[in-house]
């Protein structure tokens, strides 16, 4: 035998698997972390989503009245929206579902036939927030929908 064998073969492999386990829990808990965090965002979109379809569909059920009742329900086509009425439709629906606050920013946009509505927030982050004592521990959220209105013969 070679020294260089005899060297070797007298180590012991003990602890070895220990130092193994101990990385495997630690990559196993990072990926717990970012499955968490990312389970988070996903789920505040889906609210965001729901909030933005909701409030462009409550707008958008805000017709001209005067205008209905002046010239009448197109055949087919659009029916012609109050602007005004639509937009505050929309901040009402968000009043009543409890989610208008300080980190929602709202944008609507009317026009004489759609409701567009725009929802962006910043979430916190379960873990990151956690681990970085709140310094960095959010992310942006956004969520969009537009209606229309119009009569289908």
């Amino acid at each position: 035998m070679s020294a260089k064998f005899r060297r070797f073969a007298g180590r012991s492999d003990e602890g070895t698997v220990l130092l193994l386990i101990l990385g495997l829990v630690v990559v196993a808990a990072l990926l717990v972390a970012v499955v968490t965090d990312v389970s988070a965002l996903y789920l505040k979109r889906q609210e965001l989503i729901a909030a933005a379809d909701g409030a462009a569909l409550a707008g958008a059920q805000a017709v001209d009245e005067e205008s209905i009742y002046r010239n009448g329900l197109p055949a087919s086509g659009p029916v012609p929206l109050d602007p005004v009425s639509a937009e505050q439709a929309v901040r009402d629906y968000l009043t009543d579902a409890g989610l208008l606050s300080a980190r929602l920013e709202v944008t609507i946009t009317t026009s004489t036939t759609t409701v567009s509505v725009v929802l962006r927030t910043r979430t916190d982050l379960p873990v990151a927030s956690t681990v970085t004592a709140g310094a960095s521990g959010t992310a942006a959220v956004s969520a969009s929908a537009t209606a229309r209105t119009a009569v289908i013969p």
